[in-house]
């Protein structure tokens, strides 16, 4: 008996008191509606994919090598786990990739801590490295893509390149890396500097210095080391030894051992010039070689936040553009004071906004279109604005629970609501055709 009164009660505060229940609809469109602009926008809500990979390093080993001492081994020790769905491995020269796929009810974590415990008991070739564990996220891949390019005659050959490798690491990785929701800028393409010290076999062989000799007493020149602290009054002052090369000569200079009596320098065992590191990628833009940045984004980011977020630093500028260039942003800047071009290449965001965009316009298109069918049948106005004005009252109110519990307005969060609407239609109906009847019935 305590259901039904407490359902009378329900129903008679709602009639008989019209300006409270006002007021609290009010609120909750009030809270729905300023929850909607806080509410992250992503294309999929946070998922956690089952599935890892065990990533092994094996160097100077040939693919059959990597195969027979590594992949089969940590195959046979990983293969008895349970949950795995699919196991395959990949095995290529120095490198062994071993995939895990487990069915979606696997909680992640015991099946990581698993494949832990079963990793300590494989026994692999000394040369190989710790293997590592890897976890399969979209969300780690670049959410946005830069190029810089020079356009004038002093980006020509290496050196340009190693210019530009400059500017990317040193002014816009430093301007980027900062913006709230960035995780990390990548810097790929260009040519990286490096010293390179080119050692002569004759002039080893009439010293009997060895190389191994050259590469320690380098390594011991170019280093810094804590040197203590020192205390006056209540100031700690921590002290450094500063000892890092600063220029070729210094490198040149550097001796290396004393054969009898004679004091051998690097300049007498060889030549130190300016070089580069062996290039791994070549990345073009437009035919033309430059130097492109990838921006990763935080965990929890708003990744269409984050995307004008970025270009509102950039600046919204383009060769040819004659205002003020103060205010144009970091590419305008570089432009005019480094003669290189910073342009967006990819943005993943604009795919997001355009789906997100599709999904609520055709939300709203079947909220119109379900008032139109309703006072098409029902020919009546007041009826038909009942239900009109419910529609988006209810969705502004959805709102606000999606905010309290971090849910993000994607795909299939907008789906469920363009369901809702539908939803919704059926028991407006029904719930006016249950008050048209107690109407008529004199109540």
């Amino acid at each position: 008996m305590s259901a039904p009164k407490e359902r009378n009660d329900l129903k008679s505060f709602v009639t008989s008191r019209p300006v409270a229940v006002l007021m609290i609809f009010t609120a909750a469109v009030v809270f729905g509606f300023f929850s909607y602009g806080r509410l992250p926008v992503n294309l999929m809500p946070e998922l956690s994919y089952p599935t890892l990979t065990i990533r092994t390093e094996y160097p100077g080993a040939a693919p059959e090598e990597v195969e027979n001492d590594i992949s089969r081994l940590i195959e046979e020790a990983v293969g008895v786990i349970g949950g795995l769905r699919n196991l395959s491995s990949v095995s290529r020269a120095e490198v062994s990739d071993v995939i895990l796929e487990f069915s979606w009810d696997t909680k992640m974590s015991d099946a990581t801590q698993d494949v832990l415990e079963r990793l300590d008991s494989v026994f692999l070739p000394t040369e190989a490295k710790r293997p590592l564990i890897l976890h399969f996220d979209p969300s780690l891949d670049p959410v946005m893509e830069l190029s810089l390019a020079g356009t004038g005659d002093a980006f020509e050959g290496d050196e340009g390149l190693r210019r530009l490798r400059r500017l990317a690491d040193r002014q816009v990785k430093r301007q980027l890396e900062p913006v709230k929701g960035v995780a990390a800028v990548r810097v790929k393409g260009g040519l990286e500097e490096e010293i390179h010290v080119l050692l002569e076999e004759e002039a080893l062989r009439r010293t009997g210095v060895s190389i191994q000799q050259v590469i320690n007493r380098l390594r011991q020149e170019n280093i810094n080391l804590a040197g203590g602290t020192i205390q006056e009054g209540r100031t700690e002052y921590l002290v450094r030894t500063l000892n890092e090369f600063k220029d070729l000569e210094q490198i040149q200079e550097t001796i290396i051992a004393t054969v009898d009596g004679r004091e051998v320098r690097v300049s007498d065992l060889g030549r130190v010039l300016r070089a580069n590191r062996d290039r791994q990628l070549v990345t073009r833009t437009n035919g033309s070689e430059s130097v492109q940045l990838e921006i990763f984004k935080e965990a929890d980011a708003n990744m269409v936040a984050l995307s004008k977020r970025i270009r509102t630093v950039l600046g919204d500028w383009k060769p040819g553009d004659e205002e003020d260039e103060d205010a144009r942003g970091l590419a305008a800047r570089l432009n005019k004071e480094e003669d290189a071009q910073l342009q967006l290449v990819a943005d993943r965001s604009g795919f997001i906004e355009s789906s997100i965009n599709e999904v609520r316009n055709t939300a709203v298109l079947g909220g119109l279109l379900a008032v139109l069918v309703l006072f098409f049948f029902l020919r009546d106005v007041r009826t038909t604005l009942i239900i009109a004005v419910s529609i988006p009252l209810s969705l502004l109110m959805t709102f606000a629970p999606m905010n309290l519990l971090g849910t993000s307005l994607n795909i299939m969060s907008l789906g469920g609501l363009a369901l809702g609407i539908g939803m919704l239609v059926d028991s407006s109906i029904v719930v006016l055709e249950s008050i048209h009847r107690c109407r008529s019935e004199g109540d």
